[in-house]
């Protein structure tokens, strides 16, 4: 990529091979992974490359739950304001117990250096399961890759789209996806079900927002831990030693500001009204104990009290949203 290279003028609009390819940093600059030997530095990145930092594996939970993953330059990022600065977690998870690990996201492909460190610490002795709640890059950029080195595993697989289209993106080497079709054993995981492996406990059910027709949320029970997919994504690094995890509602961005990144994010928000839907979106944590907020992108929302402020910051910024002009529509009234 050339440098001076415009994430945000190329991204609009472009195809999902394009954003996993533009992503995918073949050559990131790696820190080192928590809870392992460093990873091996890659070669210097060219200019123009996708960056990324702090290749980490940090637990949430003492031998249950894992966030894997990196930070990326905002600029990098389109989802995130033209003008912001700083960094962005982007972020995987792995659910443990002692015979099973449950690779839930496997985040963007340019976070693989942690994703690697996840796969030798967690997969060598237990069974290996796979899930995902959004078909984009973000969420699956690394599937290929846990499911070509992981020893046997399982897909989990519900409402959450297709994934052929990234198996089969010419730019994932073939040795990534190698015994995937037709030898990987496919068990549901449709919406309004509750999946049982061993001591993990995951029911999943369409999202609660979303951008994307087909995306699932699951929340597991033993943990109290919701996986948000792109919800929640509002919580940013301005520096790469910010912590990962949020703990309290302090700092939290105000409603205005959540406002305007969930109607960039879900345009159908703005100049609507959608009551249902905000009805849903609290009902999904009134019948759940919804203990950590864990999005594919942003910082973990840990703490009951945590997640709920954020959840009450969330309704309060929907509600703000639907008030906020639709610019495509003004652009051709």
């Amino acid at each position: 990529m050339p440098s001076g290279f415009d994430r945000r003028n190329i991204l609009k609009g472009a195809s999902a091979g394009v954003v996993m390819a533009v992503l995918s940093g073949r050559d990131p600059a790696v820190a080192s992974a928590g809870g392992g030997a460093p990873v091996v530095p890659p070669p210097t990145p060219a200019p123009g490359a996708a960056f990324s930092a702090n290749q980490t594996i940090t637990e949430l939970v003492p031998d249950r739950l894992y966030r894997v993953g990196c930070m990326v330059k905002a600029e990098r990022l389109s989802w995130l304001a033209e003008d912001m600065d700083g960094y962005e977690p982007v972020n995987g998870y792995v659910l443990i117990d002692k015979d099973n690990a449950i690779f839930f996201e496997m985040g963007l492909p340019i976070a693989r250096p942690a994703m690697a460190q996840a796969v030798e610490r967690f997969a060598p002795n237990r069974k290996v399961y796979v899930d995902f709640t959004r078909n984009e890059a973000d969420c699956i950029g690394n599937m290929g890759y846990v499911l070509g080195t992981c020893p046997n595993p399982t897909l989990l697989y519900g409402t959450a789209g297709g994934i052929l289209e990234w198996i089969n993106d010419p730019h994932v080497s073939e040795l990534e996806v190698r015994n995937f079709l037709g030898r990987i054993p496919i068990e549901s995981a449709k919406n309004g079900e509750t999946k049982k492996i061993g001591e993990i406990e995951l029911s999943f059910f369409d999202a609660g927002s979303k951008m994307m027709f087909m995306t699932q949320w699951a929340f597991e029970k033993s943990t109290g831990c919701l996986f948000t997919s792109d919800s929640f994504g509002w919580r940013h690094a301005p520096t790469l030693d910010t912590p990962l995890t949020v703990d309290s509602a302090k700092g939290m961005p105000s409603v205005e500001t959540v406002a305007r990144e969930l109607a960039a994010r879900m345009n159908w928000m703005r100049e609507s009204t959608y009551p249902e839907i905000i009805e849903r979106f609290e009902s999904i944590f009134r019948e759940n104990d919804v203990q950590m907020l864990a999005p594919v992108h942003g910082r973990v929302i840990v703490g009951r009290e945590a997640v709920a402020a954020h959840v009450e910051r969330a309704v309060a910024a929907m509600r703000a949203a639907a008030k906020l002009p639709d610019t495509e529509r003004l652009q051709y009234a």
